[in-house]
């Protein structure tokens, strides 16, 4: 039985095709849809043919008398019934709808309690959806029928789907959430977590200079899966919150123990998806958001490139409310103590309902904290902040400072650990705004300021004789403070964009060896950091500052990079480039070493985008049952290539003309570079390579451990 002859029992509310409950009672039952049906087959089987024709036919005819002479002159014409019953339906149809407007709001429900049992059908569905689209608010009964047919409701106007989904909060969870996780595989949100050195200065009379960064007005117009949310949101407080209260739990129930980049990009939404309501002037939502300040002040230094004072102070302004809240709860903490006493007669934190505590309401106003947190925790923001550390640092060296002593330096570390410690806050429930860590200011700050000074200290002609130590004072630090490996991380970048390659391999060593005393599943975190220095090498080798063999060639690709292949199919791509940039200077078995080694460390990556890819396709069919189309969606999902693609002994970039479209492979399109351009590759030195390039590669087979 198909659709157009029936009509759902949960819009009929009865087997016998009635309206909802509440509509006024009627004689006799139309003759519609299921009704209809088993009407025509029990008397079809209960009475003889003839007599159950004119039955049928009295029964379904004209209620108006001066109609069947009409009809039957329409008979003599040529006319089928058929035809001539659609267009007086088509007719009557268009009269009602013009009606609709003018309608009273009892008026308009009384026509839907009389049309909803029949939204079902094709023919008659125009009617109801045109009131469903006049009233404000739908009736509860409406909506919640509305909810259990998906493929009625991508025809529902907006704001019916908007209040359905205000009444059902599971619905709006299964519509929302393939619009989360697809930002977070969209070009833009990958490419601008991994770009950790956008803020980075040039080096003096470098020719590599920084191109005007796109306003990220633009960027979040530009971004489809954006535009649909804003659309899913509209002016609906309870929408937004679901949504970002989905960002947030897709933050804190991620799997990995490490924030990754999938991770960054829910807090780039967190914080995207609130600018791009601020740029369509919905004050409704924007002026109740407790985060919507910040999230602007952030936004409008992004548009500049810099924190200046003024803007500083408006955060620290913002931000002092949260100190002030601390501050109030821990007197009243301290008045209550002997009132109540925890264990041992000591007052401890939970028991006194202190931030964390989730029945404890007067706490409730500290859990914007975590919000704040994923607003800071945006990549690119996160990155400014860590960019203004280190100028900050600099004016220290240059005034003779104190670190500890310096209050704009112990306001942005804040900054940065409210930002890393976000998901901490929504796991446990404990939301703080704790004072600058006096290991980074009395230790970690002070060593890296050493790092400034010796640079100072280095002669014209020193010669540097390739040898490599690592910062012992920060390896352990590094190992327990992600806040520490992400400000060594930009500042061991600067150091090879300038290029100072002494301080950066002292810097990278560090890293690598902190890196040990990880969990390899830690690695992720480094992605941002690997597909950066990648990329930066690849600038130096283009330039002949830097070539397979030299000390920091060595330390980056065979200790750092290559074990990186695994952490994104983005880091995979830069390390791929830097090897095509470095092909005029590398023997054919050593490209074929790193090549093997590539493919030997990128086997879970690999497989990890495959998934990707289907899990992105199964997406697709989730944002167009959840009524969005996916035209723009369409290689979202698949890593694109950096501006920079490397270049070969003559000076020509590789030709862009021949890669793969978007959804493509890129990494492959990468591998046959190689043996385009190296014909001493073969399946004797280079296996895993050829292997790989067949279509049915047992490397692409094994599956994931």
């Amino acid at each position: 039985m198909s659709r157009a002859n029936t009509v759902a029992p949960s819009y009929a509310g009865t087997s016998d095709g009635a309206p909802p409950p509440g509509a006024p009672a009627v004689p006799q039952v139309p003759l519609v849809g299921a009704v209809g049906q088993d009407y025509v087959h029990t008397v079809l089987s209960s009475t003889d043919p003839q007599s159950a024709l004119k039955e049928i036919q009295k029964r379904g005819a004209f209620k108006n008398r001066r109609c069947e002479p009409l009809l039957r002159l329409l008979d003599q014409l040529g006319l089928k019934r058929s035809d001539t019953t659609q267009r007086v339906l088509e007719a009557a149809k268009r009269r009602l709808l013009d009606a609709v407007p003018k309608l009273s709001p009892a008026q308009l429900i009384s026509l839907l309690e009389a049309s909803f049992a029949y939204v079902g059908l094709p023919q008659l569905r125009e009617v109801p959806l045109a009131v469903l689209g006049r009233l404000k608010p739908v009736p509860a009964a409406f909506l919640k029928q509305l909810a259990t047919d998906k493929e009625l409701f991508h025809e529902l106007p907006q704001n019916v789907q908007q209040e359905v989904w205000e009444l059902d909060k599971k619905l709006l969870q299964q519509h929302a959430l393939p619009l989360v996780e697809r930002y977070t595989w969209e070009t833009g949100t990958v490419l601008k977590a991994l770009e950790m050195d956008s803020f980075v200065p040039p080096a003096p009379n470098s020719k590599d200079r920084p191109g005007p960064l796109v306003p990220r007005r633009i960027q979040r117009s530009g971004s489809p899966t954006l535009k649909k949310l804003v659309a899913m949101v509209g002016k609906s407080h309870a929408i937004y919150k679901g949504v970002m209260d989905l960002c947030a739990v897709r933050l804190r129930d991620s799997e990995s123990a490490y924030c990754g980049v999938k991770e960054a990009a829910y807090c780039c939404l967190r914080s995207q998806l609130l600018m791009a309501l601020h740029d369509a002037n919905i004050i409704e939502l924007t002026s109740k958001e407790p985060v919507h300040k910040l999230a602007w002040t952030l936004d409008a230094c992004l548009k500049d490139r810099v924190i200046d004072e003024r803007r500083l102070r408006e955060l620290n302004h913002f931000l002092s409310t949260f100190d002030r809240q601390q501050a109030q709860l821990a007197a009243a903490a301290r008045k209550a103590l002997p009132k109540k006493r925890g264990r041992e007669g000591v007052m401890d934190a939970e028991s006194m309902g202190l931030p964390g505590r989730s029945t404890n309401a007067g706490a409730e106003p500290m859990r914007a904290l975590a919000d704040a947190g994923m607003v800071l925790r945006d990549p690119s923001t996160m990155y400014l902040i860590i960019h203004h550390v280190l100028r900050r640092l600099e004016v220290l060296v240059e005034n003779q400072q104190v670190p500890s002593e310096d209050s704009d330096l112990a306001f942005l570390t804040r900054l940065l650990q409210l930002a890393v410690g976000c998901r901490s806050m929504l796991r446990y429930r404990k939301y703080s705004f704790p004072a600058a860590d006096p290991d980074l200011l009395g230790t970690f700050y002070p060593e890296l300021i050493g790092c400034m000074l010796d640079m100072q200290d280095v002669d014209d002609d020193y010669i540097d004789d390739g040898n490599t130590e690592a910062l012992p004072n920060l390896v352990g630090m590094l190992a327990r403070n992600e806040v520490v490996r992400q400000v060594t991380e930009v500042f061991c970048l600067e150091r090879v964009v300038v290029g100072d390659v002494v301080t950066a391999r002292s810097l990278l060593a560090t890293i690598i060896q902190a890196l040990e005393k990880l969990s390899e599943n830690a690695l992720v975190e480094f992605a941002p950091f690997a597909a950066t220095l990648a990329q930066r090498l690849a600038r130096l080798v283009s330039s002949a500052k830097l070539a397979p063999g030299q000390p920091l060639w060595t330390l980056a690709v065979d200790s750092f990079l290559l074990r990186a292949c695994d952490t994104e199919g983005q880091v995979h791509e830069e390390v791929l480039r830097l090897l095509l940039a470095a092909l005029p200077k590398l023997g054919t078995a050593q490209l074929a070493h790193y090549l093997q080694e590539t493919l030997k460390h990128s086997r879970k990556s690999r497989k990890r985008t495959k998934r990707r890819h289907a899990e992105a396709e199964g997406l697709d069919e989730a944002v167009a049952m959840a009524g969005y189309e996916t035209a723009g969606f369409s290689g979202y999902h698949s890593s694109a290539p950096s501006d920079y693609y490397g270049g070969f002994s003559d000076g020509r970039l590789l030709d862009r003309r021949d890669r793969p479209k978007k959804g493509g492979d890129e990494v492959k399109y990468l591998y046959k570079e190689f043996v385009k351009h190296c014909p001493g590759l073969n399946a004797d030195n280079a296996p895993h390579l050829f292997e790989y390039l067949v279509p049915a590669a047992a490397a692409d087979a094994e599956p994931v451990a």
